[in-house]
């Protein structure tokens, strides 16, 4: 009956996912290619270890599970509970929780695992050409497929602050969208760092006023250029702010659509309406359209 139907169903979707899940990553290969640990590069190993956490959680669960399944292991609680997820095409929590996905207040993550995994395998996509120099930073950060992107912002922070031998925490975050897109890009620029990947939510940046700007009402999540984080003073902010007449909106930036629990940092947006405007239309930029 309907219960067999479910365990092949489960059976045959384990078979798919170890058939294209990625390798681990050979930490010891990477770290002899390290000789200084800069921030940046003490940041990628961090993800690297992370992605081998979740590659091996899953590669291992799947494991035990085809073991269960074939009638070789007893099936256990834990077992149960992840055929439960896989038939209904939902994500583990406890492949989540290890991804940084899943908090106190509950879920973060809105895809379904089909999406999940498609979306798991292009940041592993972007890691492993990372991993290959890893001082060689990607042209522009698909900040969006990181597990910690507010540690990348913060390792750009740290190379300003090194450089200018400033204290870390007098660092405040500064944001230039460019007027282009992350394939029109070659490499990383000459301070600070180029990352792309945002989607903005209640209104949209237009690129020929250089503003943040009302949304077209078809358009759920447009998608940002790319964006240049720097690192600058409270007094160069006052300084560049003063010479350039600009004025900005603090944008929050959040990993998912769930805000609240998902905020990463503010950036701010240069915008010609008064920033009210965009507070009271709660926009803001999020690395997951959903």
């Amino acid at each position: 009956g309907g219960g067999l139907n479910k365990e092949q169903k489960v059976k045959d979707l384990i078979v798919e996912m170890q058939a294209s899940l990625p390798q681990q990553f050979m930490m010891l290969e990477v770290k002899a290619r390290v000789k200084e640990k800069t921030p940046y590069v003490v940041f990628v190993l961090q993800e690297l270890e992370r992605m081998n956490n979740i590659l091996g959680l899953m590669g291992g669960g799947m494991r035990e599970l085809e073991l269960g399944l074939s009638g070789a292991l007893n099936i256990s609680d834990a077992m149960d509970a992840l055929i439960g997820f896989l038939y209904v095409n939902s994500v583990p929590p406890s492949w989540l929780k290890m991804c940084g996905q899943i908090g106190p207040t509950g879920n973060y993550n809105r895809k379904n695992l089909a999406d999940w995994f498609i979306n798991l395998k292009e940041r592993h996509e972007q890691l492993d050409e990372w991993q290959k120099d890893p001082y060689q930073r990607p042209p522009s950060v698909w900040i969006s497929g990181l597990f910690n992107p507010m540690g990348y912002v913060t390792a750009c922070l740290q190379m300003t602050a090194r450089a200018k031998a400033l204290p870390l925490d007098s660092m405040m975050i500064s944001t230039s969208v460019m007027p282009y897109f992350d394939n029109e890009v070659t490499a990383q620029p000459e301070e600070g760092t180029y990352v792309h990947g945002l989607f903005m939510e209640g209104a949209k940046w237009n690129k020929d006023l250089n503003s943040v700007y009302e949304s077209d009402p078809k358009e759920l999540h447009p998608v940002m250029p790319v964006i240049q984080v720097q690192g600058v003073t409270a007094e160069e902010k006052e300084a560049l702010e003063k010479s350039s007449g600009d004025v900005t909106y603090e944008c929050p930036v959040y990993t998912t659509t769930i805000r609240g629990p998902t905020f990463t940092f503010a950036a701010p947006l240069r915008t010609n309406k008064p920033p009210w405007v965009w507070i009271l239309a709660g926009v803001c930029m999020v690395m997951q359209p959903d």
